[in-house]
């Protein structure tokens, strides 16, 4: 057993005990500061269990369903990624949050990620580079675990890295077409075209062991924290008559966060040209100050690389360009109906503009060995016709 307090930069939040054979937490000692918690972790009416914060910190960890993480766990000799997070006192590079032992404290400035360096090693194995045969097998037993990669959630294999003094977060793509990298890079240039500076992540492609991925530099600016769309309406009461959408809006506004519904608008308006099937809940959201614990603003938009069809092995059949969007409805909506929640929030879209990105678009993903002619093709015809549709919408 071992007490631990959760931390918000150096402000206690709560203290309770642990048990680290479970990994789980079994007694809330006292709540100092509700104030200063993760977003979601108490209700409205300021309560909160052993129940949701254990929620909280199994999905703090890598997740089960990620690619090889049962392979990663045997070779540390671990039982659960929970360990790992353990190890690295739940600290993150997506918010302040971290867990300090009472009996053994630290600091926040000598332990967090943001200011002091960590090991490459972990997430040599997060990124599966272990099992390439250009790069020396590491020794498992001597293997650094000191990494943030123990917090990174998402099913996509994924690191981060420090490169030239920035946190970089790198992405693998799927199986043998690798197209999801090109996919971050070509929805860089789209949003490049419509979108101001600061409203989008910047991503690029890197290269390392022969493989090519995608990266982007930290998109949090000093003491902020990210906090996904679902953590913010999670313990929130939505009224009968209010529709998702603005549910979502009004917790938004509610935060200090103003215009939520032109920022939705381009993030979505993009999403539909680029036929993004993966914009869950826990894939946009907002940025908040920890310090104030004010909203700042919307989060840049982030994660567009399950976009393009990039699932699909045929683009033949008209079928094979159905997907579902996400989020807004229980069970998802048409692509096109979601687009249609933002009709009179469109008025900046570029007709221009996105004649040049289909342009581009193909240059990109051409620099794919694994992306076939006849695909690149119908991929750019598709997306030409789905970027005539945000134009007439946007005129309407």
């Amino acid at each position: 057993m071992a007490r631990f307090r959760l931390m918000s930069k150096n402000y206690p939040v709560l203290e309770f005990e642990y048990d680290l054979e479970s990994h789980v937490a079994t007694r809330i000692v006292e709540v100092i500061d509700a104030t200063r918690a993760p977003l979601g972790l108490f209700d409205e009416r300021g309560r909160m269990s052993k129940r949701d914060l254990n929620y909280w910190w199994r999905h703090r960890a890598i997740p089960a369903s990620r690619e090889q993480v049962e392979r990663l766990l045997e070779n540390l000799r671990l039982d659960s990624t929970l360990e790992l997070a353990e190890r690295n006192f739940g600290l993150s590079l997506s918010d302040r949050y971290w867990i300090n032992d009472v009996d053994a404290p630290q600091r926040w400035e000598d332990v967090n990620f943001f200011d002091n360096d960590f090991s490459d090693d972990l997430g040599i194995l997060t990124l599966g580079q272990d099992s390439s045969a250009s790069m020396e097998r590491p020794d498992y037993a001597r293997v650094n675990l000191t990494s943030p990669n123990s917090t990174v959630g998402g099913d996509l294999r994924k690191k981060w890295k420090i490169i030239d003094g920035r946190r970089v977060l790198v992405k693998s793509g799927v199986g043998f077409v690798n197209q999801e990298p090109y996919n971050e890079v070509v929805a860089t240039e789209l949003h490049r075209r419509l979108l101001e500076p600061g409203t989008y992540t910047e991503y690029y492609l890197l290269t390392e062991d022969r493989r090519v991925y995608s990266a982007c530099d930290n998109i949090l600016r000093d003491d902020e924290e990210l906090v996904s769309a679902y953590d913010l309406i999670r313990r929130r009461k939505q009224s009968n008559n209010e529709s998702d959408l603005m549910f979502y809006v009004r917790c938004c506004e509610e935060l200090g966060i103003h215009d939520v519904m032109d920022g939705l608008a381009r993030m979505f308006a993009c999403d539909y040209v680029l036929a993004n099937r993966d914009r869950h809940w826990r894939n946009f959201g907002v940025m908040r100050d920890v310090e104030t614990l004010r909203g700042t603003r919307l989060a840049p938009i982030f994660d567009t690389g399950a976009c393009l069809w990039s699932d699909v092995p045929q683009l033949e059949l008209p079928i094979d360009f159905k997907y579902t969007a996400k989020p807004f409805k229980y069970d998802g909506m048409r692509p096109y109906q979601q687009l249609c929640l933002f009709e009179g929030h469109l008025g900046w879209v570029s007709e221009r503009a996105l004649a040049d990105f289909c342009n581009c678009m193909g240059d990109v993903l051409g620099k794919n060995p694994n992306i076939a002619p006849a695909r690149l093709d119908a991929i750019v015809r598709k997306v030409r016709s789905l970027a005539d549709d945000v134009v007439f919408v946007s005129h309407r």
